[in-house]
């Protein structure tokens, strides 16, 4: 997560919005393929940097809890209406308010990759904002 986060400042030096980012204290160990799952975080920090608003608040989150490892990415923007929640997810889909052109496939590609795996993923509106999250189980 480091090293995305890290191509998310490096390509974007003089964005507007804060990054915040919480990490366990530990290393945590996980068994998947290393790029697919750089492939997903990538996906969903791309999409998040394109929706935060002005000014707003991009939150990286990796929580270890009775080993699961949980990770989500909160971004201060407007909600996603709620009939159109599980159609992001959808090849091609893109709304038709999005402030930005994109080939409709980034949010696809995160959902096939986590379903190939039979991890838990979602989105859900949050106070100010979107939180995307998936869990995968941790190696001891």
């Amino acid at each position: 997560m480091e090293t995305i986060a890290g191509r998310l400042l490096v390509d974007a030096p003089d964005t507007n919005f804060e990054l915040q980012y919480e990490l366990p204290e530990y290393k945590v160990f996980v068994h998947t393929d290393k790029f697919r799952m750089e492939q997903v975080l990538d996906n969903l920090l791309v999409n998040a940097k394109k929706n935060v608003q002005p000014g707003g608040i991009l939150r990286l989150s990796l929580k270890e809890e009775k080993g699961i490892l949980n990770f989500s990415i909160y971004n201060q923007c407007f909600a996603i209406p709620e009939e159109t929640l599980s159609k992001i997810w959808t090849k091609f889909y893109r709304d038709h308010n999005s402030k930005y052109n994109g080939s409709g496939l980034g949010l696809a590609i995160v959902a096939q990759i986590l379903s190939m795996q039979n991890l838990d993923y979602g989105v859900k509106n949050v106070p100010d904002g979107v939180l995307f999250y998936f869990s995968i189980p941790t190696i001891k």
